[in-house]
């Protein structure tokens, strides 16, 4: 199938998502190891919504609250005739929804159903992550049509990469609903307002693992770059990301001795996250391991053949100018 000659477009689905996340916050204390009102889902989540010995398919510790959520979204989202196949980090294969994939009939959907997990027992930001393909899964980041991001923060809100825009949207707890829409285009780095140092601009930067694990070119550009922005980095890359789009900058999740893969996974997290930061007007790239058919932009993450469901990839994505830095750092290597 494809998004021209669509049956049924990629809407129903982000609606969907919509109604799913708004009942999340009502099961947070819950999820977080707290007792309250028995509920139904008790016996699936579990009592304290804290690791198992059970692990997911990339071999993270499988939570009850990540079971819960994921059963939550297959639940909500398989049935739909717009939806032919769902993946997700807490499930070994693709799932066939009846309706093919991609060309076969019904969207491909691939979500990491909660962002941020071992987050949960300090009450630390959270969040889910999922892109919408035109194509059998696994797929490239090109045959995106819509990604979004969802924050379970003070207020549930759902960033949306579609048509060529960026928006977000507040979601309704009440009536499970995205309300308040809001463009969204990546901020500019602009000079910090009452700086002293004339070189200070208002970018983030954030990177994964320890400084002891990074390259020595690739530790320098770190350094360079906390030198010029304020250093930001929560533990969940949907909430990396949302502050990226609010103050451009760079974030760096890059492949090192304890991860020679990378950390992020390219299907419902890598490429769903550099699809959202190149539409809202900034660019995403691999590193020089990365590669990409010779007849496409050179490194570009969303150019990149997936080899396997639940690969890991290198992803540095932000604000144009840091990234061309990134280029030529790690090209010198």
């Amino acid at each position: 199938m494809t998004a021209a000659d669509a049956d049924a477009d990629h809407e129903p689905i982000l609606d969907a998502v919509a109604t799913v996340a708004a009942d999340v916050p009502a099961e947070l204390p819950r999820l977080r190891g707290h007792r309250g009102a028995a509920t139904a889902t008790a016996a699936v989540a579990g009592d304290d919504g804290q690791a198992t010995d059970e692990r997911n398919p990339t071999g993270d510790d499988q939570s009850a609250a990540d079971r819960w959520l994921d059963d939550r979204f297959r639940e909500a989202l398989a049935p739909l005739e717009a939806v032919g196949a769902y993946a997700s980090e807490e499930r070994a294969d693709v799932l066939d929804c009846g309706r093919g994939g991609g060309d076969e009939g019904g969207y491909g959907v691939a979500i990491d159903p909660l962002d941020g997990s071992d987050n949960l027992a300090a009450n630390g930001p959270i969040g889910t992550v999922l892109g919408i393909y035109d194509a059998p899964l696994p797929a490239r980041g090109t045959d995106l049509v819509a990604s979004a991001i969802v924050i379970f923060g003070p207020t549930v809100t759902m960033t949306v990469a579609a048509d060529g825009d960026v928006v977000r949207y507040r979601v309704d707890e009440d009536e499970g609903e995205r309300t308040d829409p809001r463009r969204v285009s990546l901020a500019s780095e602009r000079a910090a307002d009452g700086a002293d140092n004339g070189d200070e601009i208002d970018g983030v930067c954030g990177y994964s693992g320890r400084r002891e694990d990074l390259s020595p070119a690739l530790l320098g550009l770190v350094d360079a770059f906390r030198a010029e922005r304020r250093l930001r980095y929560c533990g969940a890359a949907v909430a990396d990301v949302v502050t990226l789009l609010e103050h451009g900058g760079v974030l760096c999740y890059p492949r090192t001795d304890r991860r020679p893969d990378g950390v992020l996974r390219l299907q419902y997290e890598a490429n769903p996250i550099a699809h959202i930061v190149e539409t809202a007007g900034g660019r995403a790239i691999g590193d020089t391991g990365t590669e990409t058919d010779a007849d496409t932009e050179p490194g570009r993450l969303r150019q990149l053949d997936p080899t396997a469901l639940h690969e890991r990839v290198p992803v540095f994505v932000g604000s144009p100018e840091p990234i061309a830095r990134v280029e030529s750092s790690l090209g010198s290597e």
